[in-house]
This record gives C-alpha cells, structure tokens and sequence, in this order.
C-alpha cells in the first residue's frame, strides 16, 4: 500500500448476540440512523459520496459482535492458514492471510479477512476506509517492514459493533487483538483523514451496492491481487532475516511459544541463497541484501570481486539469515563470498544493474 498506488448488513451466524443500537444525531444521509434502526442506502454509492470525520460514521449501521465472538474472531483471521491460500508451487505449506506484509496489500487483506469469517459463521463485517487529505499521509512504525516504516495514502480494514463501539480486526497494525476505532487510527494517522464505513467494497470505486453480494475472496490467479500479496510477503520475510517457514507457519512473531532457531556455528561456512534489492523482482542494485544462512554477527564478512573492485564489503545489518550492504557498487557482474573466518561459502554470482 505505497503511497503512490492502492492500498494498502449483519449476517446471523456462530454465536451471534444481541444488537446494542446507538442514537446519534449528527450522522449523515444518505446512513442515517435513526431510533433503533439504521437505513441503508437504496443504490450504489462510493467512498467519495460517503466520506467524512471520524465522529459521522454511522454506528448503528455496522453489524454487531457479541465480545466472545470479537475475541475468536480476530483470532481466526489472524492464525488460521487454509488451503485456498496454498501458492502453487508449495501446495503443502498453508498460508494466512498476508498480514506480515503491511506495506501493500490491505485492499486484499479486509476482503479476504471478511470472506473468512462469512464462511465461518460469522457475522459479516464491513470496511473502515481512511484515507488521508491534501496528501499528508498515513504512517505506520513497524517492525515487519525492512525499512521500519510503511507510508499509504489509504488504509482499509475489517469493522465490526460490539456494545456501541466500533471495532477493528487489523494483525498488520496490531496482531495483539482488535482496537477501538480511535486507537487504529492513532497508530498510523498523521494529518487530517476523512473516513467511511463501507458494506460492499474495500476500495476507493465502491462502498454500497444497490444490491448487497456474498463476500468473495480477491484475486489467487496472477500477481496482481491476493497470489501477488503472499509471494510479497514471503520475500519481505527474508529481507527482514526471518525463516519464511517459521514466520509464515507456526511460528508468526506475534506467537511467543515456540522455540528459539538454533544459533549460526561460527566453525561452519555461510551458505548464500541469492540476492535482492528489495521486495520485487526488481533488478539488484542499491541497497544488497545477501539472503542466505549461517551469518555470524561480527564474524562474517563479504568479499565483492567485480569491475575494478576487490574488497570486505561493509556490512550495515546482520543476522543469522541476512546482510545488508548499503554501498552503491558500479554496473557489471560480482563474485561474492561470505566467510566465518577462514571457512567460506562457494562464490555466487551477483549482476548488478
């Protein structure tokens, strides 16, 4: 969810409660909500008809959760790794939905999160839509994204009711459980926002149709939708060090449980996968990040042989599963050895555009 590009009714289902209406006075047409009620609009409309501050979103409007089902819920769409989310060249290893990707992806992420939950028995959440005005920018610490911070022009996630308030199913702001409405916003918001609830669409097009659809999941079949999202989430695992298998199995950084990776072994040689500049297939160039395993914090150098260079490049960041090499190299084609010392990786060939 760049800052450039996109994004970042109550079904009665498992274990569904009791409504708890809102009265407000300030909400407005065409949602406005009246004595224990709420009327829906009677045609199409988008984010840009429905848009506004924060205190006229339309409470009574938004489907209502029991606390149990705001608990097991958020649970769910944070843990739970299906098989629609199997990429095809690893059939076997089950994904979630790519939350650890909170860069990009949001507007694949809320409507999955909601498909999910629909299937599942749950009343069908809406969408809390916010996007920035005049261009100030929303902006998100965090620690799942190489550079530490993500900025979006728009944000969306799953909203529900429970006891009058809105809350938000978000794991790619906090993967801890849902959060009020204002302290979503407060994670990431930066400058003047306008907002909407939207039943029907995730994105900036929609909000309502004329006529309400079952929930469907994104796109799985190219990159460009939900199949992208995952294969991005993957690479960013390995940019920030991680084991994908770990991360994106059982072992998300939110689950505290599981035991430690064994520690490098300063008497083995590095291995080195391959190398990247980023989080797409974007040609190698400025930052290098050598992707492999063994690395050994203030053991292991990396040797750059290449177009009028020989030299230990400088190393930025380490960890067992990455190094990061912030000096611009000029054009051509590299040999590049990793060493603990005197054992050393096999040299890997590296083209730097």
């Amino acid at each position: 969810m760049a800052l450039a590009s996109s994004a970042c009714g109550g079904d009665e289902g498992a274990g569904s409660g009791t409504d708890v209406e809102v009265e407000r006075s300030d909400l407005p047409s065409p949602l406005q909500a009246g004595e224990g009620s709420c009327q829906l609009p009677g045609g199409p409309l988008s984010f840009n008809e429905l848009k506004g501050p924060l205190e006229n979103l339309p409470v009574a409007c938004v489907p209502s959760w029991t606390e149990e089902q705001l608990i097991d819920g958020f649970a769910a769409i944070r843990d739970t790794r299906v098989q629609e989310l199997a990429l095809p060249e690893q059939p076997g290893f089950l994904r979630r939905i790519p939350w650890l990707e909170p860069e990009n992806g949001c507007e694949e992420r809320a409507p999955a999160a909601t498909y999910f939950l629909h299937q599942w028995g749950y009343p069908t959440p809406w969408f809390a839509r916010v996007q920035s005005r005049a261009g100030a920018g929303l902006v998100l610490q965090t620690e799942n994204e190489p550079d530490g911070e993500v900025s979006w022009s728009h944000h969306v996630a799953p909203v529900v009711r429970v006891g009058g308030q809105l809350m938000i199913l978000d794991p790619a702001i906090e993967p801890g459980g849902p959060l009020p409405i204002a302290a979503w916003l407060s994670r990431f918001v930066v400058g003047d926002v306008d907002m909407a609830v939207c039943r029907d669409h995730a994105d900036e097009q929609g909000c309502f149709d004329a006529v309400p659809a079952a929930p469907s999941l994104p796109n799985m079949t190219n990159s460009q939708g939900l199949r992208g999202r995952l294969i991005t989430e993957w690479r960013v695992q390995e940019l920030l060090g991680r084991d994908p298998y770990r991360s994106l199995g059982d072992c998300p950084p939110w689950v505290t449980t599981c035991p430690p990776e064994p520690a490098s072994d300063p008497n083995q040689p590095p291995t080195i996968q391959r190398f990247a500049s980023d989080k797409t297939d974007m040609p190698v160039w400025y930052p290098i990040y050598v992707i492999g395993d063994n690395f050994v914090p203030g053991l292991t150098t990396v040797r750059m042989t290449g177009p009028g260079v020989d030299e230990l490049a400088p190393i930025s960041a380490i960890n067992k599963r990455r190094i990061l090499i912030e000096t611009m190299y000029p054009s051509g084609v590299y040999q590049v050895t990793a060493s603990n010392g005197a054992h050393a990786s096999q040299a890997m060939s590296l083209t730097i555009d």
